[in-house]
């Protein structure tokens, strides 16, 4: 048997990535500042020098506040609430009541509830990650059984289950030092595609580890959470910040490991990703389609392949959430959305409690996460029969059992075998299948023996209480002391980004035409196939247990301020180019790359700053996405990467770059819009850009404060 010995495990340093071994170096210096920060509340304050402009832009941004309610994402006092439900009749001191009429409590055991429901329970539709796609699941074995397996390349003959043990015992047997990208080192040859990874490779997977602990951060329930894409560990104090997203993660490694990754082929471009290909043999089942009629199904294994080559290039901290067979790649968000406006890139989740947090939550395991639902509109996408879009996701079912026999119609098929599919946490409310600006399919994330909404009530609750973590970096200590944080903000104001980006927030919460940005227009404009399709939410009242009666009471989410109702997607959105939402710039100092494809990267190593302000390229290839993100060669330097999103020459560079990687291209992964630059050719000087990104680092919970 192949063997991962403890010695190789424990090779010190020469097995630690290089920011690994970074954490041993500077601990006596993260020892020392921390004893300071910790002995006084205020290091250093940035000079204003009475600027009104500059005092508003470095004050820290509002928080939730604990004790009050949420009504569909207005905030109210508890004399509010209490007067809202006499109003309706109801009883004041039954906090049912308050439920019932839509109103949420923000209390510290609701924030409680939803940090549990982020980091400890699963991430997304059960079904669809264990059964369909089987992401770290092995169906009808114990666990010495599949540990067996691992070591039998005639039961692992990709090496997936054997990379996984590998995983295991490199977590448990590792120096328990913080890492930002746990390394695994292989015993045997993993395949994945045609894509053969050697033993003795070292395989980042981008997991973070925090100091003292054993397994990733996403991981510690020993299930996948949100977690794993939504908190990262700090590489200054080792720990695990809650929130942060984590920008390296191997997301297209995790999905190709899983046993049927091409069960989320919707995914991904139907013109290149078409199941009925010519290039791809009709081998595999066959199964009815609608009509009735007989239908023979492309070879799994193929199939299987072509999807794997392609995750295996995915950019890492990528993704793509819509099932709407277009590929548009999009880095992890972070979970700071308190004050930030509508939800995702696009801001199209705006309507309902916490002011689309709680839908956009929804979105993420009733939706995006969820395969089945996709049959609902898979004629119209990709020009798939419903029947025959299931026997392609379960044809190569992870669970076996999922597999539908010759000539059966696969929906009566799981109706029968499995009839709580799809169900196991999700409700269909009143509106299914139909599509509304607060469920795109019509079912909500509610788990039974709980209030109707309960967990994605506390989901948002959780996020809307994070607060962006402190820059403690040297660079901002410093650019406060010299003043170079206030002159940036000035130069903020008087370059006009505050037009947009306004404080608090540093963000106006509006959704821009894709036409006006100039950014990649593919994620922007995919909510378009919703016109004319919308009806109006209606939401069961809250204080109902799931399941629901049969007739339960109904609330009527109200449309957002601006709009007359919600049979329309906001702004831009409804249009043929789409559009994006003003980012908010809270953290955007652990943010890089930047852009919503994340195609705005340059390493530390490729620049060198001038006396003057302004750069030198010493390496262009460390420029762009290709040599950075792609594989994690080198991590996006923030100060540099902002300096490129905003000087236009640096940002042709990034451009040209990435149009000549075609992985970037066929992911929509570019670099462009956002022309708005603060350099010479608008009339900047190379000081002032750099004033310019040092108050934008700056810009944590407190930028005043250090």
């Amino acid at each position: 048997m192949e063997r991962l010995t403890r010695e190789a495990l424990r090779a010190g340093s020469d097995h630690l990535p290089r920011r690994d071994r970074r954490f041993r170096r500077i601990a006596p210096i993260i020892c020392f500042a921390s004893a300071l920060a910790a002995g006084c509340d205020t290091m250093v304050q940035v000079d204003t020098g009475g600027d009104p402009i500059v005092e508003q832009l470095v004050a820290p941004a509002p928080r939730l506040p604990v004790g009050y309610y949420d009504f569909f994402g207005a905030l109210k006092t508890p004399a509010e609430a209490r007067q809202m439900v006499l109003d309706a009749g109801l009883d004041p001191l039954n906090p049912e009541h308050a439920s019932r009429i839509g109103l949420v409590h923000i209390t510290d055991a609701l924030i409680e509830e939803g940090r549990q429901e982020f980091f400890q329970n699963f991430l997304g539709d059960p079904f669809t990650i264990s059964n369909i796609l089987g992401i770290g699941s092995t169906f009808g074995k114990s666990v010495t059984e599949i540990m067996a397996d691992s070591f039998n390349p005639a039961a692992d003959p990709e090496g997936a289950l054997s990379f996984l043990r590998d995983l295991i015992l490199t977590a448990i047997l590792r120096p328990k030092v913080p890492t930002t990208n746990l390394q695994v080192l292989l015993s045997r040859d993993l395949r994945l595609g045609t894509t053969v990874i050697p033993a003795g490779s070292l395989v980042d997977t981008g997991a973070d580890v925090a100091l003292g602990q054993t397994l990733p951060v996403g991981f510690e329930s020993g299930q996948i959470s949100c977690g794993i894409c939504h908190a990262s560990v700090d590489t200054f104090t080792g720990q695990a910040v809650l929130g942060r997203p984590n920008t390296d993660v191997n997301i297209g490694l995790f999905i190709a490991l899983a046993r049927n990754s091409a069960g989320a082929f919707i995914k991904l471009n139907h013109s290149e990703f078409d199941p009925f290909a010519a290039n791809l043999p009709l081998t595999g089942r066959r199964i009815m389609s609608s009509d009735g009629s007989l239908v023979r199904l492309p070879d799994p294994a193929a199939f299987e392949a072509k999807v794997d080559d392609f995750l295996m290039n995915v950019v890492r901290g990528d993704f793509d959430a819509g099932p709407d067979a277009v590929t548009a790649m999009t880095k992890i968000p972070d979970s700071f959305v308190f004050g930030e406006g509508g939800m995702g890139w696009d801001g199209g989740f705006q309507v309902g409690p916490f002011g689309g947090v709680s839908a956009f939550s929804n979105a993420v395991h009733s939706f995006e996460i969820n395969l089945l639902s996709a049959a609902q509109f898979s004629r119209e996408s990709i020009g798939v029969d419903p029947e025959v879009y299931l026997g392609l996701i379960f044809q190569n079912a992870a669970d076996p059992g999922l597999r539908p026999p010759e000539d059966s119609k696969p929906s009566e098929w799981l109706a029968v075998n499995y009839p709580e599919a799809e169900r196991e946490r999700l409700v269909p409310i009143t509106t299914y299948p139909n599509p509304s600006l607060f469920s795109l399919n019509g079912l909500v994330f509610s788990p039974k023996g709980r209030p109707f909404m309960q967990a994605v009530n506390a989901l948002a609750a959780f996020q809307s209480s994070l607060t962006i973590p402190p820059n403690r970096s040297l660079e901002n200590l410093m650019a406060i002391q010299d003043g170079s944080v206030t002159r940036g903000a000035r130069v903020f104001a008087s370059a006009g980004c505050i037009e947009c980006h306004a404080p608090p927030f540093f963000t106006n919460g509006q959704i821009l035409s894709s036409d006006e940005l100039g950014t990649q227009p593919l994620r922007g404009r995919t909510r378009r196939g919703l016109r004319d399709k919308l009806v109006a939410p209606m939401l069961p009242a809250f204080d109902q247990p799931v399941p629901l009666p049969s007739e339960p009471v109904l609330l009527a989410v109200p449309p957002t301020p601006a709009a007359p109702d919600n049979l329309e997607m906001p702004g831009p959105l409804k249009t043929d180019s789409g559009g994006y939402k003003v980012t908010a710039l809270l953290g955007i100092y652990f943010r890089a790359p930047y852009l919503h494809d994340a195609s705005v990267a340059v390493a530390r190593e490729a620049l060198a700053l001038r006396a003057d302000g302004g750069y030198a390229i010493l390496d262009s290839s460390l420029i762009g996405v290709t040599h950075t993100m792609k594989y994690g060669e080198r991590p996006a330097d923030p100060a540099n990467s902002l300096r490129a999103l905003i000087d236009r020459d640096l940002r042709h560079v990034v451009i040209e770059n990435n149009a000549a990687d075609p992985d970037l291209v066929r992911q929509g992964v570019e670099g462009i819009g956002h022309d708005f630059f603060v350099d010479p050719a608008a009339g900047f000087t190379y000081a002032e850009q750099s004033d310019l990104i040092a108050f934008l680092l700056s810009l944590d919970d407190d930028p005043g404060r250090y």
